[in-house]
């Protein structure tokens, strides 16, 4: 009894000893592990120190993967080059006959074949998933030792947190190989939309032409033989030509090579077709002509940034919409207060500013109000363009800037004229705001409010003030919902 007491102590210290080294050894995997995404480094990395906790001479740990076209992935530590296929052979045999459900200490020892090729003599199999499962196999200690219950316990564990490394390195590696297939997805889609685009911008323009002869050769005959027919084709290729520069301007920028390679072309080629137009026109001036033409078809309309007195912009610009939306009855405030000058190319700034204003029109019922505002934000300039109109839904907000997604019906921006009520669009024009902002440096945002009347997408606004059974004024409707768009831009 005596010595039974003396021995406690130190059996208490020894049991204290061999927790504490447990505990230290678990610590030192798991944060090797921590942050490693690469399985091959995970195996790897967990095989050397695992070895070097329990001593061993040599080891190997591997995974089977039917979900990939590398099955097997092995990494053999300690053995001759001469033996590892031997040994890939046998651990994946001895993998499928125990098949393995969590982790699982096997009794089995993998003994080998050959004098060179050691024991395995602590094997533990584990399942990664449905897919993945795997084998990692210790030789015999330096020591001389024989795994304990406690190594094996202890083994156990890590192997568990192996398991939990591999499950989120195969999720990463999941989610990369998805990311990568979008991104070809999207090149892809990217250029079959340029390719495209290109390919529209010849025809389009021959028909422009062709409707333009047509309509010269139509004139001997009575107007009302012709005239509605021919509008409609001239509108439809006009908006066929509007998709086909809103889809350039976001994909490309609008840098279009065919302006330069048809102008190159046309340049060394001047000399001998004016030679040739002269002598069978009599000094007609066609060539300049042709040039001109060749510019309005292809040229890009893009140029360098120049001084712009924003508020000066955007009353020209509303003044020449106003024209055009006259059938609507809306009341356009204009607030434009001197700003300090900006700089950015022409074309894209009328696109933003006609496009919000156009946008404000289709969105507001008749009798309604739009204010459009040009001040100073502090040492910025900033263009307001607020309709009363019916609001955006909150989902539909959320992916307005996307492109390609309508907020209205289809049919309605198939059917009908710009600017009427509620016309919609083909869902590029905000996103092509949305590119040139980062183009051109200017930031563009919205707000909104949906019509508390008419709360979902799919509900109705009658498009006229008095015809809503919810208004009994304008200010009622002016309450109800409304968007308002800021752009903001950096001064010279």
């Amino acid at each position: 009894m005596e010595k039974e007491n003396r021995d406690r102590p130190r059996n208490l210290t020894d049991e204290l000893d061999r927790q504490l080294f447990n505990f230290k050894t678990l610590y030192d995997v798991s944060h090797e592990l921590i942050g490693l995404a690469d399985v091959k480094l995970i195996l790897k990395t967990f095989l050397l120190m695992t070895m070097g906790n329990f001593g061993a001479i040599q080891g190997f740990i591997m995974t089977e993967d039917l979900g990939r076209q590398e099955r097997t992935r092995f990494e053999p530590v300690g053995f001759y080059e001469d033996d590892h296929l031997l040994l890939e052979e046998l651990a994946n045999q001895l993998l499928a006959k125990s098949r393995p459900e969590g982790v699982e200490l096997l009794k089995d020892v993998l003994r080998g074949p050959k004098s060179t090729m050691p024991d395995m003599v602590c094997v533990a199999a584990f399942k990664v998933d449905e897919r993945c499962s795997g084998l990692l196999g210790l030789g015999k200690k330096l020591i001389g030792e024989e795994y304990s219950k406690e190594d094996r316990e202890l083994l156990g564990i890590l192997v568990n947190n192996l398991v939990a490394s591999l499950k989120n390195a195969r999720y990463s590696e999941a989610l990369l190989k998805a990311l990568e297939e979008v991104r070809v997805l999207n090149s892809a889609k990217d250029k079959a939309i340029s390719h495209l685009s290109h390919e529209l911008m010849t025809p389009i323009a021959l028909v422009g032409g062709c409707l333009t002869q047509l309509e010269k050769r139509l004139k001997n005959l009575p107007e009302e033989t012709w005239e509605k027919t021919l509008t409609r084709a001239t509108r439809a290729v006009h908006r066929l030509s509007e998709i086909q520069y809103e889809v350039e301007d976001i994909m490309k920028g609008r840098k279009i090579r065919t302006h330069r390679f048809i102008s190159q072309l046309f340049d060394q080629c001047a000399d001998e077709i004016e030679l040739l137009f002269e002598e069978e026109t009599e000094g007609s001036p066609i060539v300049e002509r042709i040039r001109q033409r060749i510019d309005e078809l292809f040229g890009s309309k893009d140029a360098a940034p120049v001084e712009v007195r924003l508020d000066r912009c955007v009353a020209e610009n509303v003044e020449t919409l106003r024209s055009i939306s006259e059938r609507r009855e809306i009341d356009i405030v204009v607030h434009a207060e001197p700003a300090p000058t900006i700089k950015i190319p022409i074309d894209p700034l009328e696109k933003v500013v006609k496009g919000l204003i156009r946008n404000a029109v289709e969105n507001t019922p008749d009798e309604g109000r739009i204010e459009i505002k040009v001040g100073n934000n502090g040492n910025l300039t900033e263009l307001i363009v607020k309709d009363y109109g019916v609001g955006i839904t909150g989902e539909d907000q959320a992916r307005i800037f996307e492109g390609f997604y309508h907020i209205q019906d289809t049919m309605n921006y198939a059917t009908k004229k710009p600017f009427e009520f509620n016309a919609g669009g083909r869902g590029a024009d905000l996103l092509r705001m949305k590119i040139f902002s980062e183009q051109f440096g200017f930031k563009i945002s919205m707000t909104s409010s949906r019509c508390i009347h008419i709360p979902k997408s799919g509900d109705i606004c009658p498009g006229r003030i008095s015809a809503c059974g919810f208004c009994k004024s304008p200010e009622d409707c002016y309450q109800s919902g409304g968007t308002t768009f800021s752009v903001v831009f950096p001064v010279q």
